[in-house]
């Protein structure tokens, strides 16, 4: 709590300040306008903090159960492009999925928490690269020695500022990070990547991360899946334009 301290505090007190000023501007339209825009803006991003606190106490305290459901990896890819390459325009970013040797489309996993570690590190990813840089997704099946199961390998590569090695050590513990004088300035808690570790442990998988400053970074996800009988072929397409899509289940 005294790290987050000042994460709470800043939009609280956006909040405060501007529902007083917006107070005084009931007859002016165009200003109130304004003023909800921005305070809806610093409540979503309360919201996000509160929501990642409570996300890191339910699974410390071992509250969090996976469910067990279908899902479909074209669909889910489909879903996480949709949020992140808006995400990526906005900042004139490229972003690039690539898929290889994908046999296995039908899977059974936790929707909710597969697609949460894909958006937290994308968006991540995004926060922490510079406005014209690239953001990379790729997935690979790879050899499974289980029965009924298959071995994926997600990684999420960028363009950005980078990490100290120093840091990189210690990048999955709560609260934890790297700051400059360029980071110091992105909103963070320090929280997001130490849920995405403690849910890829729940789902019996790894993660490890890899940076250097000024370089970027890649974070690297390894699952073993159990898989649905029915399956279709995700194929890579090599994209022409700057935000095409570059992948096609077919």
């Amino acid at each position: 709590l005294a790290n987050m301290s000042h994460d709470i505090r800043t939009p609280m007190n956006a909040i405060v300040g501007l529902t007083k000023l917006m107070e005084h501007e009931k007859n002016d339209p165009e200003k109130l306008d304004a003023y909800i825009k921005k305070v809806q803006t610093s409540s979503r991003y309360l919201l996000g903090l509160i929501n990642d606190i409570l996300d890191m106490s339910r699974i410390e305290s071992g509250g969090v159960k996976l469910n067990r459901e279908s899902i479909s990896l074209a669909e889910l890819v489909e879903q996480v492009d949709n949020i992140i390459r808006q995400q990526a325009q906005e900042r004139q970013q490229t972003f690039i999925i690539r898929a290889n040797e994908i046999t296995h489309e039908m899977l059974i996993a936790d929707s909710v928490r597969f697609r949460q570690v894909f958006i937290n590190l994308l968006s991540n990813a995004v926060k922490y690269t510079p406005n014209g840089g690239t953001i990379t997704l790729e997935l690979k099946e790879l050899p499974c020695a289980v029965i009924g199961h298959a071995a994926f390998r997600i990684a999420v590569s960028d363009t950005g500022y980078g990490m100290a090695p120093e840091f990189v050590e210690h990048i999955f513990e709560p609260f934890t990070r790297f700051e400059n004088s360029t980071t110091n300035k992105i909103q963070g808690t320090g929280l997001g990547l130490a849920i995405i570790k403690q849910l890829v442990d729940l789902m019996n998988g790894s993660i490890d991360c890899k940076s250097e400053l000024r370089k970027g970074t890649t974070f690297t996800v390894y699952l073993d899946l159990a898989v649905l009988n029915e399956h279709k072929h995700l194929d890579t397409v090599n994209p022409d334009s700057l935000y095409e899509k570059n992948y096609d289940f077919s």
